[in-house]
């Protein structure tokens, strides 16, 4: 791999949500840092995407998905993939506990 500056990225985590009324609610968040190349040569990019539709009860559902895009080495794209899969497993399974805990707590979240 040739060598490369490395700099720090803010990555945007964006929710939405879906109310049961039909109303659709966005946040965006900006909480994570990660370092960063600068590619010189040719490029390939990666991108996963996960979602699921939770039941909120009371004719009421949330839509969570969560997705990320990274590029690459072409030499790379196999490890990329694998952590760009790992990556959206693992969040997607901590947004929806982290909503299931909070509808838990104080009632449906939206």
């Amino acid at each position: 791999m040739p060598d490369n500056e490395s700099k720090s990225i803010i990555v945007n985590v964006e929710h939405r949500f879906v109310r049961g009324d039909g109303k659709k609610i966005s946040i965006t968040d900006a909480r994570e840092v990660h370092e960063a190349k600068e590619f010189t040569g040719p490029v390939a990019q990666i991108t996963r995407s996960f979602g699921v539709t939770l039941n909120m009860g009371n004719f009421e559902s949330t839509r969570v998905d969560v997705g990320i895009q990274i590029p690459c080495y072409l030499e790379d794209v196999e490890r990329a993939d694998e952590f760009a899969r790992e990556f959206c497993e693992k969040r997607l399974k901590n947004e929806v506990l982290a909503l299931k805990s909070d509808e838990k707590k104080d009632g449906p979240k939206i």
